[in-house]
C-alpha cells in the first residue's frame, strides 16, 4: 500500500495517537521515467494512490468547504537515484471549474488559476523547505522558505530576485508537465487534468545541509496542497493540524506553512518480492519516541508564541507555560526543558530513551538520536 501508519503500542497517548503524520511509501523505478502529463503509463500502474485530499482544516473544516465527491486530488509517487516523481490528478465536478491563465514563469499560480503545490522539507527542519506551484498550462512557480513566515521568513526566488542577488532561488533540474483530461481550460464547470513532476534531489537537497539523500528507509517531510478561486478553495494531502493553546487543543489551520504539520514519504524498494514494503531504518519503538519528543516540542513551541503574544515576552520557565501547553504531550517524554530562555528567544529540547527533538523560538527543529 502507499500510505501507511506505525503500528502505535499502549504508550501513544491522544497528543501522539492523532498526529502522527502520514506516510506515503515511494518505490524505487528502475529506469527514469518519461515526464509527459501521462500517469497512464506502465511505471505508474504499480504505485498506490495517495488518500483523497481533505479541508486544510482536517476534522475542524466546516461541511461547506469540504471538498465534494466530484472534486477528488489525489497522487502517487516513485523515485530514483536522481528524481522524486509525482503523478497528481485533479477532478472537477459542474460546481468549478478549471483556471489557467499564468503563462509567465514565477507568477504566483494560487493568485489566479487553478493551482497544484508541492512542499518539501527534507531536512525536517522547517527551514530553508521548497514549494513549487503550477497551473494546468505547466507554469510554474519554484520558492525557497528560509523559515514560516509567521517566524520572519522569507521568499528566495526568481520572482524576487535576480541570479546572484541574495534572494534568488531557482531549479536547475526540475521537470514537469501537465494534461487536459477532460473539460476545457476556463469554461464552464467540469473536467479533470493530470501533473507530472520530476523533483531533482539535487535541488530538493540545496541549501539544507543534513538533509537525508534518498535510500530506502529515508524519510522526508512533504505535503501537497490545492488551491482553487484565489485561495477560497484550499484541498490539502495531510491537513495542517497543529496544537492551538488558547483553545487548549488540536485545531486545523488554513496555513501550508506549516511543515511540522506536513506528512512525511518514505523511500522503499522496487515493488514486487520482498521489497514491496521495507521496514523502516530502526524499530517502531524507536519511531516512537522520536515522535513523542517532536510532538511535545512543539507543544512547547507554540505555547512560547501564544504566551509572547499575550504578554509580549517568552517564558523562562517551563512553570509559566502550565496554563497555555499540551500536558498529555509532555507526559509522553522522560524530559522537557527550555535552553537559554530569555523574553526574546528560547529552544526547547525533548528527550526520551536515546531520542531528542530541539526547536527553536524560529521554529528550526533538529531531531537527534543516541543521546547519552
Amino acid at each position: 500500500a502507499g500510505l501507511c501508519r506505525p503500528q502505535l503500542n499502549s504508550l501513544m497517548v491522544r497528543a501522539i495517537d492523532l498526529h502522527t503524520p502520514p506516510t506515503y511509501v515511494a518505490h524505487r523505478v528502475p529506469t527514469p521515467i518519461t515526464i509527459d502529463g501521462d500517469l497512464t503509463k506502465p511505471a505508474w500502474s504499480a504505485a498506490a494512490w495517495s488518500s483523497d485530499f481533505q479541508e486544510i482544516r482536517g476534522a475542524d473544516a466546516p461541511a461547506d468547504a469540504r471538498p465534494p465527491a466530484g472534486c477528488r486530488t489525489r497522487l502517487k509517487m516513485l523515485w530514483d537515484d536522481e528524481f522524486l516523481y509525482i503523478g497528481a490528478l485533479l477532478e472537477y465536478d459542474d460546481s468549478l471549474g478549471i483556471v489557467a491563465t499564468l503563462t509567465e514563469r514565477n507568477s504566483p499560480i494560487f493568485h489566479a488559476d487553478s493551482d497544484f503545490e508541492v512542499f518539501v522539507d527534507a531536512a525536517g527542519s522547517c527551514h530553508h523547505y521548497k514549494e513549487l506551484e503550477l497551473n494546468a498550462l505547466n507554469t510554474v512557480w519554484n520558492l525557497l522558505l528560509d523559515r514560516p513566515y509567521a517566524d520572519g521568513g522569507e521568499e528566495y526566488s526568481g520572482r524576487v530576485a535576480t541570479p546572484g542577488a541574495p534572494r534568488h532561488y531557482d531549479v536547475a533540474a526540475q521537470r514537469t508537465a501537465t494534461r487536459v483530461l477532460s473539460g476545457a481550460l476556463n469554461a464552464a464547470g467540469g473536467g479533470s487534468w493530470s501533473v507530472e513532476i520530476a523533483l531533482a534531489h539535487a535541488d530538493t537537497l540545496a541549501r539544507q545541509p543534513g538533509a537525508p539523500p534518498p535510500a530506502e528507509g529515508a524519510l522526508w517531510r512533504i505535503n501537497f496542497s490545492r488551491v482553487e478561486r484565489r485561495g477560497a478553495i484550499n484541498w490539502v494531502w495531510c491537513p495542517q493540524v497543529v496544537w492551538e493553546p488558547r483553545a487548549r487543543r488540536y485545531e486545523g489551520k488554513v496555513n501550508m506553512h506549516l511543515p511540522d504539520a506536513w506528512g512525511r514519504v518514505r523511500f522503499a524498494g522496487a515493488p514486487g518480492g520482498g521489497a514491496a514494503a521495507p521496514p523502516p531504518p530502526d524499530d517502531e519503538a524507536a519511531q516512537l519516541r522520536r515522535e513523542r519528543c517532536r510532538v511535545a516540542a512543539f507543544a512547547v513551541y507554540y505555547a512560547q508564541q501564544a504566551r509572547r503574544e499575550a504578554s509580549g515576552a517568552f517564558a523562562t520557565e517551563l512553570g509559566e507555560l502550565a496554563e497555555l501547553v499540551d500536558a498529555e504531550a509532555l507526559t509522553c517524554v522522560d524530559e522537557v526543558a527550555l535552553v537559554g530562555a530569555s523574553a526574546d528567544a528560547f529552544a526547547v529540547v525533548a528527550r526520551a530513551g536515546g531520542a531528542e527533538a530541539e526547536v527553536t523560538h524560529r521554529r528550526r527543529c533538529a531531531m537527534r538520536d543516541e543521546v547519552p
